[in-house]
């Protein structure tokens, strides 16, 4: 079986927890603001099919557009039989994957496991803080989550534990306020 990574690098953040040589081909989105990619220690046998899509703007959701377009793109032109992984803890790709999978393509998210740790260390400090202890506003919990978290510059980290809390039903977001739910 062939399969192929679109890696929503901004979201995750470094290489160092996928096996890129498990991929017939690797194609890496970069947000505008990350200048290397980090593999850490991890060393290959052989070469890897790496393509890298460096954002130029810092744009909202623009690296997600990015990835959307050369998902669809490359499921046009690639043989039914090669299979799509996309890799990030973002959830708003969930839809899109599904979609593609309509198309008779095998596609799946795959997320990194220092996702599921986050958000339980997350849930765990705001949940045992007491309320009025709590971020009240929405920049608050930005900077909350981006120091407690250490996703300083990470938009879109600090954008997807925001939506796994509002998702999780731990907090609500009226405007800018919280209102947390547990």
């Amino acid at each position: 079986m062939m399969k192929w990574a679109f890696i929503d690098y901004e979201n995750i953040g470094s290489l160092a927890k996928i096996n890129l040589s498990a991929y017939e081909k690797v194609i890496v989105f970069m947000g505008a603001n990350q200048p290397r990619l980090n593999f850490s220690d991890k060393k290959y046998d052989g070469p890897i099919d790496l393509a890298i899509v460096q954002i130029k703007d810092m744009q909202p959701n623009n690296l997600d557009f990015h990835l959307a377009y050369y998902l669809g793109k490359l499921d046009s032109e690639a043989d039914k039989d090669v299979v799509f992984e996309v890799i990030t803890n973002d959830f708003g790709f969930t839809p899109l994957i599904a979609h593609v999978k309509k198309s008779g393509r095998l596609c799946r998210q795959v997320k990194i496991g220092e996702w599921e740790e986050s958000v339980q260390k997350l849930v765990s400090s705001i949940t045992t803080r007491p309320v009025e202890e709590r971020p009240q506003r929405v920049n608050s919990l930005r900077n909350y989550i981006a120091s407690h978290l250490a996703l300083k510059g990470n938009e879109e980290a600090i954008r997807s534990h925001i939506n796994h809390l509002v998702t999780a039903e731990i907090i609500t977001i009226s405007d800018s306020t919280l209102e947390y739910l547990c």
